[in-house]
C-alpha cells in the first residue's frame, strides 16, 4: 500500500505550502490542531503523517511529536518539512512501531478509509495510546462523499461497505491526479462498532463544514459535509 504515495508526495507538499489546497490548511489543519491543543498531551503520535505538514504545527506548539509514514516517498518529503524541528520521523506503518511507545494522544488524517482491515488499524493504534488517553482521525464522511465524488455508480449502497481504486484531484489544482487509491466506504456505524470492539470510546464527532467565508474560495458552497472526525478515547 504505502508505495503509492510515492509519485505524489512533491505534488502534495506544493498543493500544501503553496495554500492551493483548502481542506487541508483551511479545515482540517487547524481542526485537528485545536481539538488536540485543548487535550493537552505531552506526548503525541501521528499515524500517517504524510508531508508532515500537520505535526510541524504541533511541534511548533512544544508538543513532543512521533510521526510515523511507511510511504518511503512521502517519508522523504516528510524528513525536509520537518528538518528543522525536534518531531521524531519514523519510516513504519502502525503495526510495526516499536511494542513499548506510549502516547497520551495519536492522530490520524484520511488514513482510516485505505485500510484494509479496519479492526486491526485501531487495535494497532490503541496499544499505543495510555489509559484515557485519545484517538483523533479524520475520514471522508460516508453519508455524504459518494454524491461528491461518484466513486461508486450503480452498485452504490450506504448500508453496503464496498472498496474501489480510485483517482481524484483538489479543488483548486485539477492538473494533478493522484491515482491507484484505494477507498473503502464503509456506513458510520461500522466505524463506531468497530472502534467500540477495539477498546474505545466515542467522545466527540465533527462533521467539518466550512464557513461562509472559506467556502467563497472553492467557488461553489459546499451542499453537504465532506469529511469527519472522531475524538476517541482509550478504555
Amino acid at each position: 500500500m504505502p508505495h503509492r504515495w510515492c509519485n505524489s508526495a512533491q505534488i502534495r507538499r506544493e498543493q500544501i505550502e503553496s495554500g492551493i489546497d483548502l481542506t487541508f490548511n483551511e479545515v482540517f489543519k487547524p481542526l485537528i490542531v485545536s481539538r488536540i491543543k485543548g487535550l493537552r498531551p505531552s506526548r503525541v503520535l501521528e499515524v500517517g503523517a504524510g508531508t508532515g505538514h500537520i505535526s510541524i504545527e504541533l511541534s511548533k506548539l512544544g508538543f513532543s511529536v512521533t510521526a510515523i509514514e511507511p510511504s518511503l516517498g512521502m517519508y522523504l518529503v516528510a524528513q525536509d518539512v520537518l528538518s528543522s524541528t525536534d518531531v521524531k520521523l519514523v519510516n513504519c506503518t502502525s503495526f510495526e512501531l516499536e511494542q513499548d511507545t506510549i502516547y497520551e494522544v495519536a492522530f490520524s488524517h484520511l488514513v482510516a478509509h485505505v485500510v484494509d482491515d479496519l479492526s486491526a488499524f485501531f487495535r494497532s493504534i490503541g496499544q499505543h495510546i495510555e489509559k484515557n488517553g485519545y484517538f483523533i482521525f479524520s475520514i471522508p464522511h460516508p453519508c455524504f462523499y459518494n454524491d461528491y465524488k461518484n466513486f461508486f455508480g450503480d452498485e452504490y449502497n450506504y448500508m453496503v461497505s464496498m472498496t474501489k481504486n480510485v483517482s481524484f484531484t483538489i479543488t483548486k489544482d485539477s492538473q494533478n491526479t493522484i491515482s491507484g487509491v484505494p477507498y473503502h466506504h464503509r456506513p458510520l456505524s461500522e466505524y463506531f462498532n468497530k472502534l467500540v470492539e477495539s477498546g474505545f470510546a466515542i467522545d466527540g464527532f465533527d462533521e467539518t463544514y466550512p464557513d461562509e467565508h472559506i467556502q467563497e474560495k472553492y467557488g461553489a458552497k459546499w451542499e453537504t459535509p465532506r469529511y469527519c472526525m472522531f475524538t476517541c478515547k482509550k478504555l
